[in-house]
């Protein structure tokens, strides 16, 4: 389960801009902040169904492989096919091995719904309209109590909103206008300074809890 060397991500990065975030995988700090909120009660119902999309390399992945138990199902929607490729080779041994989808999230049907779900897609790099089929794909996969992590990097869309223009500012104007929008649906938010670049997590509950809509 050793981590691949960074420099296969900076490639990818550099190949991929639109779908791959950063030029560096995410720190130990910020995957760990990722999986805490799903694995920070100690109460169990039975076996557990994660979804992770966007995993890179999988930095996150291994924060929740080793913290998941036999009979727990995690998969793993990827697009980039050197990732996958990294991923299952990474995790091919794995107590609970992820089941790796070269796929994306828009088309990916498991016919089950999820406990909880880790994103860490890059939503800043997308069309708005794409944004908001992301976000109606996400809470269609997340069980009605279920819990959906993100992150995205601190005053990043900020800045873009501040220094772009003509096209790329109108998108990034929808895209916080999408994340506003969702500010009611937000339990909790934490910020990991130690990243490249800093990064805030953003822990979600789905909009049909708590007598919302669904």
């Amino acid at each position: 389960m050793a981590a691949p060397s960074p420099l296969r991500f900076l490639t990818q990065s550099f190949k991929q801009a639109s779908t791959v975030g950063a030029v560096w995988p995410s720190s130990r700090g910020l995957s760990r902040a990722m999986v805490q909120p799903i694995f920070s009660s100690v109460h169990r119902d039975g076996p557990m169904r994660v979804l992770e999309i966007g995993a890179g390399v999988g930095p996150v992945t291994e924060e929740l492989v080793v913290r998941m138990l036999p009979g727990d199902r995690l998969d793993v929607v990827e697009l980039n096919p050197e990732f996958c490729l990294v991923l299952r080779e990474r995790f091919a041994g794995c107590q609970v091995p992820p089941n790796i989808h070269q796929v994306s999230i828009l088309d990916f049907d498991p016919g089950v719904r999820y406990h909880h779900i880790v994103s860490g897609l890059p939503l800043a790099n997308f069309p708005g309209d794409m944004v908001e089929k992301i976000y109606a794909s996400i809470f269609k996969l997340l069980e009605p109590n279920g819990t959906f992590v993100m992150f995205e990097h601190v005053l990043g869309r900020e800045l873009l909103n501040t220094f772009t223009t003509g096209t790329a500012r109108k998108r990034i104007e929808h895209i916080l206008r999408i994340e506003q929008s969702m500010e009611g649906l937000v339990v909790d938010r934490r910020t990991v300074p130690l990243n490249m670049p800093p990064a805030r997590v953003l822990v979600r509950k789905h909009p049909g809890a708590n007598g919302g809509e669904s």
